[in-house]
């Protein structure tokens, strides 16, 4: 991978889901989950963007080889 954005954004979806799934973990675990299912849609809504735009960063690499 040669695509320093692609890189980039995949650290960053990485981090997203490890924190998803420390939350929801410690929800399982506590009986006080006040705003956990909030925070969760929100990191959820993060990753969701994150792999929107991981896609149009390899669609933006194909049109480049395309147009080399």
């Amino acid at each position: 991978m040669d695509n320093p954005n692609i890189a980039a954004l995949i650290k960053c979806r990485t981090k997203l889901i490890e924190q998803r799934r420390a939350l929801a973990k410690r929800d399982a675990s506590s009986d006080r989950n006040e705003g956990y299912p909030e925070r969760i849609v929100a990191i959820q809504a993060a990753i969701d963007a994150t792999e929107r735009a991981l896609e149009h960063e390899r669609v933006l690499g194909v049109l480049a080889e395309q147009a080399a």
